[in-house]
């Protein structure tokens, strides 16, 4: 019986994926650097135990449309709105200087006007899913480098749509340049906003329908449905699957339901990302990097340089600091997998020749195997340079120049560290203040957006751009720090909602008659969670449990603010 499916290539590379991949973990490198080793070691041009790249290269693909649609799942049209700044400030700014540049020097060079441009703006993007996945590991989501990496990587994925579209309307030799960018612009604009109508009228009810229903693996056949659905109508209009994947991401966190897909989809992507990776490094042509050693390698550390400098000038005009500047630049320098794409299919509709194709692949996947070494040298060389200023107010205010809506966290204990990764898990930007400077430094080598200083000095809360902050959450146990924080922040004649820790009920009413919103006091709401406990464990339900840990709570807030009013009217 003769098998359609490529049942020895999958086994091939899973089992490379988990050999070699695992080596790389125990060595500490990067997992994505691990699969493109694996992919170019099992590939034709290794062991040749794959010698046909195209029986993997569409199931690879879905790696990428995966990840798109979590990056749009992560975002919201609320999220965009919040950084469109950089997304569409910064972000073009990049891709156009960048993918001028390249096509001014590709136009020097004798090459034609249609390849070069194609080239230029393909050189131009970075590695979305390389560089999501470093800044994960290197704990940076967080920080301004992860916010700004990611902002710039919105618009070069935004930017790619056109790009396609371009391609192979430059492929038919009988339109001008100038027709083909009208029509990519038109078709593109026509089938994002078919997209944006249908999923934001019908997505909501159909999804609550199907939740209705409750049968979570109907729910996930249904997440993919849309997610795959979505994409094949952009492909059908000449668009890029990844964009329509991303487009369904964004339609879908706009729902309740967003922490159910994206608990559905995680697994697939991770799977098919590093399927991805391994089908990069399968394309990577040893035999041509042998041949053109010095003049490959030559190539790929110019377009790193090239990326790096331009970037670094621009997150200068933009006012971030020399090490974010350094560190997203490196950060950013290599060439991304959309260009493999871009590529590819300039080759097959003649735009460019398939010896030039396969060393712009050769150079693109070179500098997306240096991008961990590179990112993680672009990390220290930032501690360097930032490490003598983290307590300067003017060092704090070039770091979160970008943040607005933000939360501020003051003291980082062990309630702190829970309420940052209860933010993190729903992407709110905030930023730490912190007295303890050995933690601050600690904490800042691992990625953290925290900062050396006291909030009871007004200069520090304005240095935490605090008129721009969405909340104020104080989580240290020291009562007159907490009062006096609270003092400056209402001297400021700010109206921040200010939430703080307190140790019993009689810290409470201090702190709330200081100008807290809401003050917890840690020792009854354990007493609460003790009891609920017990409750449990002899067999109470537990909508009851929450009814009466919701009477006890209540009437001893109330008591505690019925006494304060009290106290308040007879002074």
């Amino acid at each position: 019986m003769n098998h359609a499916i490529p049942l020895f290539e999958i086994v091939i590379l899973l089992l490379s994926a988990v050999f070699i991949v695992s080596i790389f973990r125990v060595l500490r490198l990067s997992p994505a650097l691990g699969h493109l080793a694996a992919g170019t070691i099992i590939g034709p041009f290794g062991l040749a135990l794959i010698s046909d790249i195209k029986t993997t290269s569409g199931i690879a693909e879905f790696g990428v449309i995966f990840l798109l649609f979590l990056i749009g799942l992560e975002l919201s049209f609320k999220r965009l709105q919040s950084i469109r700044k950089h997304v569409f400030g910064f972000g073009s700014a990049q891709l156009l200087i960048t993918g001028g540049l390249f096509t001014i020097v590709l136009l020097g060079l004798g090459t034609t006007t249609q390849a070069s441009i194609i080239i230029g703006c393909g050189l131009a993007l970075s590695s979305t899913a390389i560089v999501l996945q470093v800044v994960a590991e290197q704990g940076e989501k967080s920080s301004q480098v992860g916010r700004l990496a990611l902002a710039i990587l919105i618009l070069q994925d935004l930017a790619v749509i056109p790009l396609l579209v371009l391609v192979s309307m430059l492929g038919n030799n009988e339109q001008s340049l100038l027709d083909a960018i009208t029509d990519s612009a038109f078709k593109a604009t026509l089938c994002l906003g078919v997209i944006f109508l249908a999923g934001r009228y019908l997505l909501r009810p159909l999804l609550r329908f199907i939740a209705s229903l409750e049968n979570t693996e109907l729910f996930s056949a249904t997440t993919l449905l849309v997610l795959l659905g979505v994409a094949w109508l952009s492909s059908m209009a000449g668009l890029s699957p990844a964009l329509g994947a991303f487009l369904a991401g964004l339609l879908i966190a706009e729902t309740e339901f967003k922490p159910q897909v994206e608990a559905d989809i995680l697994p697939y992507k991770n799977l098919l990302l590093g399927l991805f990776f391994m089908t990069v490094g399968m394309s990577l042509n040893i035999d041509m990097l042998k041949a053109h050693f010095i003049g490959i390698i030559g190539l790929t550390i110019s377009l790193m340089a090239c990326k790096t400098i331009i970037i670094m000038g621009l997150c200068r005009i933009f006012n971030f600091s020399l090490g974010t500047a350094t560190h997203v630049g490196l950060l950013l320098s290599q060439g991304g997998e959309f260009s493999f794409i871009l590529f590819s299919l300039a080759d097959g509709n003649g735009i460019i020749g398939d010896d030039l194709a396969q060393i712009l692949l050769v150079v693109v996947t070179m500098s997306m195997a240096f991008t961990p070494l590179v990112a993680e040298l672009g990390k220290k060389i930032a501690i360097i340079l930032e490490k003598r200023a983290i307590s300067k107010p003017e060092a704090m205010l070039e770091e979160i120049v970008d943040l607005r809506k933000h939360v501020i966290i003051s003291g980082f204990g062990r309630v702190g560290h829970t309420v940052a990764k209860l933010l993190e898990s729903e992407n709110i930007p905030y930023v730490i203040i912190d007295i303890d400077s050995f933690m601050v430094s600690r904490e800042r080598k691992n990625g953290l957006p925290i900062y050396y200083g006291d909030t009871v000095r007004v200069h520090v809360l304005k240095s935490l751009a605090i008129e721009r902050a969405k909340a104020l959450i104080i989580t240290h146990n020291d009562i007159r720090v907490g009062i006096q924080t609270i003092t400056a922040v209402r001297d400021l004649n700010l109206d921040l909602p200010i939430i703080a820790r307190a140790r019993n009920i009689d810290q409470v009413q201090k702190l709330e008659k200081a100008g807290a919103n809401l003050a917890v006091a840690e020792m009854f709401e354990v007493s609460l969670q003790l009891g609920g406990a017990v409750l449990k464990e002899i067999g109470v339900a537990d909508h009851e449990i929450s009814r009466i840990i919701d009477v006890f709570r209540a009437e001893d807030y109330s008591l505690t603010r019925t006494a304060e009013n009290e106290s308040a009217a007879l002074e």
